[in-house]
């Protein structure tokens, strides 16, 4: 069963584009403190910069590999997995931890809008932590592959 055609992914050389994405969101977000930026400035480089480095991210993640194949396939989503239990699983914990100490608070003070963007920070923390383990996992077996043909 060939699952390539099945599976939507950029061009590898969406990765050299991510990265460099990312510097550039990770130069962005300190340039504020340390040209002494103040007020809604600060605040408007920081968001910048974290949506290009999410985005560089996000390219990253959704970028072939130069050999793409069943094996990669497994590691994606066996990765994605990993991530979506250890993010969801301390989301849990977290939630049953803090939960009944702010739940007055949130009541009280209306944060639902508060809510609404740690959704989507755990969101995207979801991904990255997929991206790292992905990473990871396929360092390892090519360094696996490389050591058994030597």
């Amino acid at each position: 069963m060939n699952t390539q055609k099945k599976l939507f992914l950029l061009p590898y050389r969406f990765q050299t584009i991510g990265c460099i994405l990312a510097g550039i969101g990770l130069v962005m977000w300190i340039i504020p403190f340390v040209a002494g930026f103040e007020g809604t400035t600060t605040i408007h480089w920081v968001l910048y910069a974290t949506l290009a480095i999410y985005d560089g991210i996000f390219l990253i993640g959704f970028s072939r590999e130069k050999q793409e194949d069943e094996f990669t396939l497994h590691l994606r989503t066996s990765s994605a997995l990993t991530a979506m239990l250890v993010i969801f699983g301390l989301k849990i914990l977290l939630t049953f931890v803090t939960g009944f100490l702010r739940w007055k608070e949130v009541i009280s003070k209306g944060g639902l809008v508060e809510d609404m963007i740690h959704e989507i920070t755990d969101l995207s923390m979801v991904f990255f932590l997929y991206l790292i383990i992905y990473k990871i996992r396929l360092a390892r077996f090519n360094k696996e592959c490389k050591a058994l043909n030597d």
